[in-house]
């Protein structure tokens, strides 16, 4: 058995983040409200209207867990689901994928064609490491 604990969220004390993929499919998140100030020093160097591309957002991360790590963490995220869960539908070992996620393991196509598929991804995502 495992317990859940849950933080609460007041207009006060968080900041909602809207996020529109390419599929206009939206994801809603809330942040503590003390990170609006990165955020906004972030955004305050792009017009309104401007495209970001996800690298510029994830430079840091693409250098600590490379591509296919950053890659593979949204995607799941994006589709809900925890490495436990994407290990079950993938065949893929938890600790393997932690370790994908973490920049800890390379991934090679037949690994990628495992775990692009419960994520509804191309695999060639997971795969390439260039910046």
């Amino acid at each position: 058995m495992s317990a859940h604990m849950k933080t609460h969220r007041t207009k006060e004390n968080t900041l909602e983040v809207v996020l529109i993929f390419p599929d206009k499919k939206k994801r809603h998140s809330f942040i503590p409200i003390e990170s609006a100030k990165h955020i906004e020093a972030f955004l305050s160097e792009y017009e309104e209207d401007d495209f970001i591309d996800w690298r510029i957002v994830a430079k840091d991360n693409l250098v600590k867990h490379k591509k296919a790590g950053v890659v593979l963490r949204g995607a799941r995220y994006r589709e809900e689901m925890t490495q436990k869960e994407l290990s079950k539908l993938s065949g893929v070992s938890q600790e393997n994928i932690s370790r994908i996620e973490n920049g800890k393991r390379v991934i090679g196509e037949k690994l990628a064609k495992k775990l692009a598929k419960p994520l509804k991804i191309n695999y060639l995502l997971l795969m390439e490491d260039d910046v």
